[in-house]
């Protein structure tokens, strides 16, 4: 997880050098974000649906190896085009990456109720990455080049493959009748419901982080050099912050996540308001750091409740977190061109999608009556424990 994130942050660590070298615009950078994004949303759950029937860890490892080579195959050709090319296909090797990682967490935890916290510690990779992907790619691409990058990722892939080949534990191979009911419960509107809350509480999230800088820099008045250090904290603070809810995603799932839509409502809202007030807008920003993206675990086990933890039902949650992301900074990036280019809009469209998923998830059955979905949830929570 630490490396498909460093690996989605590479590009926007490089935007200049990469358009100057690369002879385009700044735009046409950002527009390879886009194509990663394009590529996890549709090529991950694409991937699963072609290694559904193969053991987790061998479905694993063909992923992570093939991810090595669009990433040490971007500096051979000097055209974006081709840079384009091996972005998409690096996408949909991430999404298939992150939803394959989590389905096999879910087989690897020690009973049916520590799901969440065995998710929590795959996704601490994800905040990890958040912390360190971006400014470690820029410190590469400014002290070698931004083809350095691709080659330290590539080798990095490589590493990471050697070691789970030799650490992972092994888990048999979905049934037949597992992978049938896995596609099956794709079909149940419960679970795209639940699908809603993620991409909704996700998006909330990103919404307002891709304006986190100008903020802080533009509207509160901190310094380049603070706002970095602040960025750390933010990500420090998700990475402790999803460890703690791991921890009570399994029996408090909702408690947790109708917690974390209150203080992430309140908290933009209150940046909103109060954007040039320094000690309100840090304290502020590490409170989201706190309940933003560290809803994932709680988000997982609820989706685990309805559609099983199969392969594939993880890796379409993950595309739907995806397109959550997607959104979420599209409708800032609209919000604020239609008031004023002001940065501090980004907070009020994250406050609405915030609001929007406790709307969602008050009007959903409690977990007592949700119903264990068939073959594909229930004999892999037995396989785990045995």
């Amino acid at each position: 997880m630490l490396i498909v994130v460093s690996s989605e942050l590479q590009i926007p660590a490089m935007m200049p050098v990469m358009a100057h070298d690369l002879g385009v615009d700044t735009g046409m950078i950002g527009m390879l974000v886009s194509i990663f994004a394009l590529g996890m949303a549709i090529g991950g759950p694409a991937i699963a649906f072609v290694l559904r029937h193969r053991p987790p860890k061998p479905a694993l490892l063909t992923v992570v190896a093939a991810y090595a080579i669009p990433e040490l195959l971007v500096p051979l050709v000097h055209e974006y085009w081709w840079v384009a090319l091996m972005r998409l296909l690096t996408g949909c090797l991430a999404g298939a990456a992150v939803g394959l990682s989590i389905a096999y967490a879910t087989r690897l935890a020690r009973s049916p109720d520590t799901i969440g916290e065995a998710v929590s510690i795959v996704l601490s990779g994800i905040m990890v990455g958040t912390v360190v992907g971006l400014p470690v790619s820029h410190f590469i691409a400014e002290r070698w080049s931004w083809q350095a990058t691709f080659h330290v990722l590539g080798a990095a892939a490589v590493v990471v493959f050697v070691v789970s080949l030799l650490a992972l534990p092994s888990r048999e191979a979905a049934t037949a009748d597992d992978a049938a009911q896995d596609l099956r419960n794709l079909r149940l509107p419960r679970l795209w419901s639940r699908y809603l809350v993620s991409f909704l509480t996700i998006g909330a999230a990103y919404a307002t982080f891709s304006y986190f800088t100008p903020l802080l820099e533009q509207s509160a008045g901190f310094s380049s050099s603070a706002t970095t250090l602040i960025l750390l904290a933010y990500g420090m603070c998700a990475l402790v912050g999803n460890l703690a809810v791991g921890k009570l995603a399994d029996r408090h799932a909702v408690g947790v996540l109708r917690a974390g839509h209150a203080v992430l409502a309140v908290s933009l809202a209150v940046i909103a308001v109060a954007s040039d007030a320094r000690p309100v807008v840090l304290v502020m920003v590490l409170a989201v750091g706190f309940a933003g993206v560290t809803m994932n675990p709680p988000l997982v086990t609820r989706v685990v409740e309805v559609g099983g933890s199969g392969a594939l039902v993880s890796t379409v949650h993950t595309s739907i977190i995806t397109l959550g992301i997607t959104v979420g900074t599209a409708v800032s990036a609209a919000t604020i061109g239609a008031f004023g280019d002001d940065p501090a809009v980004a907070m009020w469209t994250g406050t609405g999608f915030a609001v929007l998923a406790a709307v969602v998830l008050a009007l959903q059955r409690p977990k007592r009556d949700a119903l264990r979905a068939p073959g594909s949830a229930q004999p892999t929570l037995q396989q785990t424990a045995r």
